[in-house]
């Protein structure tokens, strides 16, 4: 059953890729098509490093896939249309408010990276990379404005990127270093995906890279990343062979959540979307809320190689099952399309925020990105959308107002 199953989604896969092989390789459609597509080719010649897929892996895919597709295509080709003057042209953006944040950016950021290392150093030192990132987890410490770091470095990563060469390089520069140091206070390897995602969109977008090149930088970031892990695991006395080879590393990072997937069961917690919905209820608890918060890092699972991460279906399923998985398809292809509609149509709002689409949709097979991480999407967005304002007016109209008053005046 399982390979008549897979043999359906290889199909539908394939033909899928060569009917929509004309449109954008950004396209929310073609980045879920070609993500999957490739994970199931590389499951035939992993061998035996995993365990093989399951029911439950195929039957959410066979519901994603297609309710995604449908619902991201029809709301981009629904949705009104406009030519914009070139594909390529940069988004507008408010100067004085982009250099304000970038102000806040370069004064809370080292401030925030001092905070958390002013607490690490006062256990192991020799421990410091782990008790970073124990802190972030199950730390309860609040920095107030500071913790607007790392989101605010990813606005200004974004904006910068689009609008380089106008934005000058040293500036581009000590933004991307920022970014680095927020992200290096809470060891989170996320804004690095964040970051290439952003440069191959971007760049691709402006036509200064090709599809040959994308593929080798893929290929390129790949390699830095095991080498960095075969660094990370090297002793001068452990044996040449203890160590992880590439294969391990790549079936560990790349092909695992799948497999893991299978473990994940439904959750029967009263709480409405105790999973999808976990940064939503950690935000409630510090305003006086009483909620069931699970944490960022969860459970390892053998398979037979350890992994904690299960796909983007994990959080739908372990609150509404299958329905759940269909339900938020729909919503995942709404949005995509929205916003792939609005970058296309020349908004400026829109060509930075489908960055963030962009970003979740290629990790898509490695875990969730938006639902559970809702609050920080939510201020992604109000940070950009001040960027891209061209002109906030908080004044009175007093001129229109007096001309009405001499006009009435005269009658």
């Amino acid at each position: 059953m399982t390979s008549i199953i897979l043999i359906i989604i290889m199909s539908i896969l394939l033909i899928g890729f060569a009917v929509l092989r004309a449109g954008n390789l950004f396209a929310p459609w073609t980045i879920t098509v070609s993500v999957w597509l490739a994970i199931l080719v590389m499951f035939l010649f992993q061998g035996d490093l995993l365990y093989p897929l399951g029911n439950q892996f195929y039957t959410c895919l066979s519901l994603w896939l297609p309710i995604f597709t449908i619902s991201s295509l029809l709301t981009y080709y629904l949705l009104p249309g406009k030519v914009e003057k070139g594909r390529s042209s940069e988004p507008e953006i408010n100067g004085l408010m982009f250099n304000t944040l970038y102000v806040i950016s370069m004064i809370i950021t080292p401030l925030y990276l001092y905070q958390i290392m002013k607490v690490v150093m006062m256990f192991d030192s020799s421990d410091m990379l782990n008790n970073i990132r124990l802190l972030a987890v199950y730390g309860d410490e609040s920095y107030g404005f500071l913790n607007y770091s790392y989101v605010l470095n990813q606005v200004l990563i974004v904006v910068a990127i689009w609008r380089y060469p106008k934005i000058p390089l040293w500036q581009l520069v000590t933004i991307i270093i920022a970014g680095m140091m927020s992200a290096f206070a809470i060891m989170e390897k996320g804004l690095l995906f964040f970051l290439f995602a952003t440069v191959m969109y971007v760049l691709y977008e402006k036509r200064i890279i090709r599809i040959r090149q994308i593929g080798f930088s893929v290929v390129t970031v790949v390699l830095v990343f095991f080498l960095l892990n075969v660094m990370r695991e090297y002793t001068d006395d452990a044996d040449a062979g203890d160590g992880t080879t590439f294969l391990d590393f790549f079936a560990i990072y790349v092909l695992s959540p799948p497999v893991a997937f299978e473990r994940v069961t439904e959750d029967l917690t009263p709480q409405f979307g105790s999973h999808t919905f976990q940064t939503l209820y950690l935000f409630l608890n510090r305003f006086g809320g009483d909620y069931e918060v699970n944490i960022k890092l969860q459970e390892f699972e053998w398979v037979p190689l350890p992994t904690n991460v299960y796909t983007v279906f994990q959080p739908f399923f372990e609150d509404f099952s299958y329905k759940g998985v269909a339900m938020f398809a729909l919503v995942y292809g709404f949005v995509s399309g929205l916003l792939y509609r609005m970058a296309r149509n020349g908004s400026g709002l829109g060509k930075c925020l489908y960055v963030y689409v962009v970003y979740a949709l290629v990790l898509q097979f490695y875990q969730e990105n938006i639902m559970m991480s809702i609050v920080n999407v939510i201020q992604f967005t109000f940070f950009t959308w001040l960027i891209t304002q061209q002109k906030i007016d908080v004044t009175f109209r007093w001129s229109e107002i007096n001309t009405q008053t001499e006009k009435q005046a005269l009658q």
